[in-house]
């Protein structure tokens, strides 16, 4: 890793301050060449405009250009510079709104040493980086779609447990388990002719063609 040059953009001195102890105290010390401070966007966009940063850490609520609209402006004009947010809060409308408009990362500003590195070392590297906090918050959406689907596969599993009979299901899950129509009569204790039976009736209900469509069916909504 080359010398790295960072940026700290942050309307409080003693976050900037604080911001620059962690980093020249962790194990990237030695590759850091340059720590520069803004107090606000239009302090960040200018300073880009005259040192190629290599990361910035950009602060989202501050006087005169907000980190939102800063971060999208540098990112417009420099495709190079990495912007990671760092705020104190990980409301999604902030979250979001940064990585919409450009951030490769988002930590909260309690970040230890520990994190702050490796979060250099992957958005560096052509990565993202975000906390876990930030991360959970991000899966949220996806969580509550797999929430529906599953409640949409319970349904759909209830609705066809209604169809089937007791001894269907059964069959079925013979089925499912690869073994022949004489393997299943032998263990339910039951003729042939009778499973060939359950087995057609099966495909019926669940309008199927054959028996790889059912097992296919079955297997995708939950049944066995």
């Amino acid at each position: 890793m080359n010398k790295i040059k960072i940026l700290l953009v942050d309307d409080h001195k003693l976050v900037r301050q604080g911001i620059k102890y962690t980093l020249e105290s962790g194990s990237l010390a030695s590759k850091i060449s340059q720590i520069n401070e803004a107090e606000n966007g239009n302090e960040a966009i200018e300073l880009v405009k005259i040192i190629n940063f290599d990361l910035i850490f950009m602060d989202i609520n501050m006087p005169e250009k907000d980190g939102i609209a800063a971060t999208k402006e540098i990112v417009r004009t420099d495709k190079f510079t990495k912007i990671i947010a760092l705020s104190m809060f990980n409301e999604d409308f902030e979250i979001r709104s940064m990585i919409k408009a450009g951030a490769v990362g988002y930590l909260l500003k309690n970040t230890g040493t520990e994190i702050l590195d490796e979060a250099i070392t992957k958005v560096l590297k052509g990565g993202k980086y975000y906390s876990n906090d930030v991360a959970l918050k991000l899966m949220e959406p996806y969580n509550e779609a797999n929430l529906d689907k599953e409640k949409i596969k319970r349904s759909t599993i209830s609705k066809n447990e209604s169809i089937l009979s007791k001894r269907e299901l059964e069959v079925l899950g013979l089925i499912a388990a690869e073994l022949t129509n004489d393997e299943i009569s032998k263990k339910l204790n039951l003729s042939k002719r009778t499973i060939d039976s359950h087995r057609q009736n099966i495909l019926n209900k669940l309008q199927v063609k054959n028996t790889a469509g059912l097992i296919k069916y079955a297997f995708k909504v939950g049944l066995i």
